[in-house]
């Protein structure tokens, strides 16, 4: 019982934290726009960096996972949405789809030639969400930066940093909590041009 409200407060904070990120980012004043079809890159500049806490945890405990996506180049970046997705099985929140990059937390040991076999845990529970939706055009990366600006179909711009951390002790299976149970996992992260990550760690109820 301490377990799932430990993990409720968890994924409550998270979803308080999407929500005012949105409430933030929806205030922004629109202001001119326009197309730079002329000026973008295929992505290959960009760097995904996905890390976890630790390899090995115990039973009820934690793991957090940061994910983030940078411009490597000294200039700013100008990068199209692309649909290279690796392995799109998202896990980051209900309504965190503005950001480029996503990740799965899957139970088993899985690697690049075999992850398309497993199965998402998600870290929240089904159901109706009301989410904000944008047309995005495109993403411009500050040099040497993960802060973005992403431009939009209607004249709005939503400045962004390209980070997200996300902490969990279980998944829900429709509206049901599960704890994380003992044994190998899998946390894969990626983005829209293709770039991955794979990670792994252990649960153990052992000392």
């Amino acid at each position: 019982m301490k377990m799932k409200t430990l993990h409720l407060s968890i994924i409550i904070a998270a979803g308080i934290g999407v929500a005012a990120m949105f409430g933030g980012i929806i205030l922004f004043s629109p202001h001119m726009f326009s197309f730079r079809s002329q000026n973008t890159s295929d992505g290959s500049q960009l760097a995904l960096a996905v890390s976890i806490n630790s390899t090995q945890i115990k039973t009820g405990q934690s793991m957090g996972m940061d994910i983030s996506l940078a411009n490597t180049s000294p200039n700013t970046l100008v990068v199209n949405p692309q649909h290279n997705w690796p392995l799109r099985k998202w896990s980051l929140g209900p309504c965190v789809f503005h950001l480029p990059f996503g990740m799965a937390l899957m139970q088993g040991d899985y690697t690049l030639d075999n992850m398309s076999q497993g199965q998402r845990l998600p870290l929240y529970p089904s159901g109706r969400y009301m989410c904000k939706t944008i047309g995005i055009v495109d993403f411009v990366f500050e040099p040497s930066s993960t802060k973005a600006t992403i431009e939009t179909y209607n004249s709005t711009n939503y400045h962004v940093n390209m980070q997200y951390h996300v902490a969990f002790n279980g998944y829900y299976q429709g509206k049901q909590f599960q704890p994380l149970t003992d044994g190998m996992y899998t946390v894969i992260g990626d983005d829209q041009w293709g770039h991955i990550s794979v990670n792994h760690f252990t649960v153990s109820n052992t000392s």
